[in-house]
């Protein structure tokens, strides 16, 4: 009575409005649902900016973790195809240390133990996709009065088409080697500028979906058609050969991209006097097959009695560059994901404690029929619930669009030591939409009981007279 005579608009609508009578207090957990939808419905301003609120923070979560996981996720790619690696890396005890560099000959893998390896591989050919063998050797590479420090890289051709994956065509001028040339190289644009050639074309060279070489030969001038390599063989001597220019391509990293070229294995072979090889790459059909296949060779080597090294390529010397700028992406990545967390659960809260201290004279009214606190905390934890569940639905339709959005922009940056711009693109991160819709259903609850909390701690007559 005394509700209704100091607000009898007001309470008479409120009633009308939660679907009660003065002694209809709802007891059980499907009342208070009905309730709170109805409620939701009818404050439809101040859901709507809760809703505002939760999407925006759902999309930032969502689109940012998505970008970090994809970058990770294509810049591996790119870099196992290019550098054709596979899940099984084999290599001499210590090929990776500094007595290796210095002394490369003795941490070959010599004939004998590359029959072994051949004979595993038919042996385990249901599993090996393909498998690579490389030789790396350091030189010099001269070419009309030019000349520059080189790495040269030798590798099977057909095998390394394979395991280049999308990257069949590695080439951003000419061609990639071919078994018809077998005295071919194909030079990295910055060590093919030093020496004299370079690429005439300006038309688009990456393919804006697969981020890889468009194949297409594309012009390039070089002064000569030909260079001449040398490097220093295991018996002290000079050896020197004449490769002719393919292609050019770029290295992926700046420092290399000045520094190396490619050449058929039996080129390389023949340059240094030597039918050792640096390395295997085997790929596999399946990689998580990996650490069996891993597992399976490392006890083939062991009885048979050969000192070889089999090993996942991310865990050598050479890729703890790739793994340092993993971890600092990683560290990176969680300090801004808190970050938005926080700034995102923020205003969440704000929101919703603003939204439920808004509704004061109405948990005044329903303290007046007689709702107990309990009942009103439930009712709000429902209506937060609510507009949580219909957010994440918001929110995850704008993440889609936007990546979509995103990823038909065709939009490339430049990246730290990369030689290569890279596409922007976001992937679709599972995670994220699962972390990112707990924790702003968590917020918005805790928001919305925390705010009715001190309401419903209000003396009737107050609430109802709250201006």
């Amino acid at each position: 009575t005394w509700a209704s005579e100091t607000q009898p608009g007001r309470s008479a609508d409120l009633a009308d409005r939660l679907m009660v009578m003065p002694m209809q207090i709802p007891h059980s957990s499907q009342l208070i649902v009905k309730v709170a939808f109805r409620n939701v419905r009818r404050n439809w301003r101040h859901s709507v900016a809760a809703l505002a609120t939760l999407a925006v923070g759902f999309l930032a979560l969502a689109l940012f973790q998505g970008y970090i996981e994809e970058f990770l996720r294509s810049q591996l790619d790119v870099i196992y195809s290019r550098i054709m690696i596979g899940e099984v890396m084999v290599q001499k005890k210590g090929a990776g240390t500094r007595q290796a560099r210095i002394n490369p000959e003795k941490y070959r893998i010599n004939e004998k133990e590359q029959q072994f390896l051949d004979r595993w591989i038919v042996e385990n050919s249901a599993s090996v996709k393909t498998n690579v063998r490389t030789l790396l050797l350091v030189g010099m590479a001269h070419m009309g009065g030019s000349s520059a420090q080189m790495i040269l890289w030798g590798h099977d051709v057909p095998e390394g088409r394979i395991a280049r994956r999308k990257w069949t065509w590695n080439t951003w001028a000419g061609h990639p080697l071919r078994e018809s040339e077998p005295s071919g190289t194909v030079l990295a644009l910055g060590l093919g500028e030093i020496l004299g050639c370079t690429a005439t074309s300006e038309d688009p060279v990456l393919d804006p979906v697969t981020a890889a070489p468009l194949p297409i030969e594309r012009p390039f001038h070089c002064k000569q058609s030909s260079l001449m390599l040398t490097v220093t063989s295991g018996h002290g001597r000079t050896n020197a050969l004449e490769a002719d220019v393919v292609g050019l391509t770029r290295a992926g990293s700046r420092d290399f991209d000045e520094h190396l070229l490619w050449v058929p294995l039996r080129f390389a072979q023949d340059l240094a006097s030597t039918r050792a090889v640096s390395q295997y790459m085997i790929v596999l059909h399946r990689p998580s097959d990996g650490p069996k296949m891993r597992a399976a060779l490392r006890t083939a080597l062991k009885q048979a009695g050969i000192e070889l090294e089999v090993v996942d390529w991310i865990d050598t010397e050479g890729a703890d560059l790739l793994r340092r700028g993993i971890d600092l992406l990683t560290v990176f990545r969680g300090l801004v994901f808190i970050v938005i967390l926080i700034i995102a659960g923020a205003a969440v809260l704000t929101t919703m404690m603003k939204t439920v201290r808004e509704r004061t004279r109405e948990i005044g009214t329903l303290r007046s029929l007689g709702y107990l606190r309990r009942h009103i905390l439930a009712l709000f934890a429902v209506e937060a619930a609510m507009l949580a569940i219909l957010a994440g639905g918001i929110g995850l339709l704008c993440s889609v669009l936007c990546t979509l959005a995103i990823n038909a922009s065709t939009i490339t940056y430049k990246g730290g030591l990369l030689a290569d711009a890279i596409p922007l693109r976001v992937g679709y991160s599972l995670s994220a939409y699962s972390w990112g819709f707990l924790f702003l259903s968590f917020v918005a609850v805790v928001a919305a009981l925390l705010a009715a909390s001190g309401v419903t701690r209000m003396r009737i007559a107050g609430a109802l007279s709250d201006g």
